[in-house]
């Protein structure tokens, strides 16, 4: 698998440059307006030339266009840049995304304290989908962190570990940020404890344990902290009340 590195587009799977590409193409999909090297380059704080590298990856893979801008004025075009994500233009892909706005929504309305039972079913899969170590095997806390997001790299969550003020991860791209603005004890406790069941397979002596959902457009910040000897059920989420599950499909049926 590592031989064949070359030929992944650079946007999951724990490549170098992964978590980075992904929020470049959430950035061209959020923009109204094709974008440029340098705007691109200044809303993600990489140097231009590090951001075009990335625009013409994203481009040789199919998720971006590049295209000459249109002047009225003598001088240089510059060449913009626009997202094309497999989520907006391929019907299967469409078709889950509706499949999990509908599924979000039933569990919202009709179970509106779900947040502990969906914190559970994350962590259950967060243990599954984790490699377990060898019983004599002992990991770093930092190669722990190291695992954990490469793992939500490959789910496309753009991760990012950082260790001041104190250790905590961000999460630059949520893969389902509409459901996760209607209905954040569903989701977002669902994300939180995929987290905490990966740290738990891996030995870790740390856990989310408060979640800031949508700090920034696509921004989560999951603080860590010490294990906890009591039971989880959920971690605190820091917000806003939400717009309901059922008045934001409302809201949305009316444009």
């Amino acid at each position: 698998m590592n031989g064949t590195r070359s030929s992944y587009d650079g946007t999951t799977g724990g490549s170098d440059h992964g978590g980075r590409r992904t929020h470049i193409i959430q950035i061209l999909r959020d923009s109204k307006q094709p974008l440029s090297v340098a705007e691109v380059a200044e809303m993600v704080g990489i140097h231009v030339n590090t951001a075009r590298f990335h625009l013409e990856s994203l481009v040789d893979a199919g998720l971006a266009t590049r295209e000459a801008e249109v002047r009225s004025e003598p001088g240089r075009r510059r060449i913009l840049y626009k997202g094309t994500l497999p989520n907006q233009t391929h019907e299967r892909a469409q078709g889950y995304r509706l499949l999990a706005e509908i599924l979000t929504a039933a569990i919202a309305t009709r179970y509106p304290d779900a947040g502990s039972d969906m914190y559970e079913v994350g962590a259950e899969w967060g243990s599954y989908l984790t490699s377990r170590p060898a019983p004599n095997e002992v990991f770093e806390e930092d190669e722990i962190a190291n695992r954990v997001v490469d793992k939500l790299d490959a789910l496309w969550f753009a991760p990012e570990y950082r260790v001041e003020p104190q250790p905590h991860l961000l999460l630059h791209n949520c893969p389902f940020i509409e459901q996760a603005k209607n209905a954040p004890h569903v989701v977002c406790q669902l994300h939180a404890g995929m987290i905490n069941g990966s740290l738990a397979e891996l030995r870790s002596n740390q856990r989310v344990v408060e979640l800031d959902p949508q700090v920034q457009p696509h921004l989560c910040r999951g603080w860590l902290g010490p294990k906890s000897d009591e039971p989880d059920d959920g971690v605190p989420l820091n917000f806003d009340a939400p717009v309901s599950a059922m008045d934001a499909l409302a809201a949305k049926k009316d444009k």
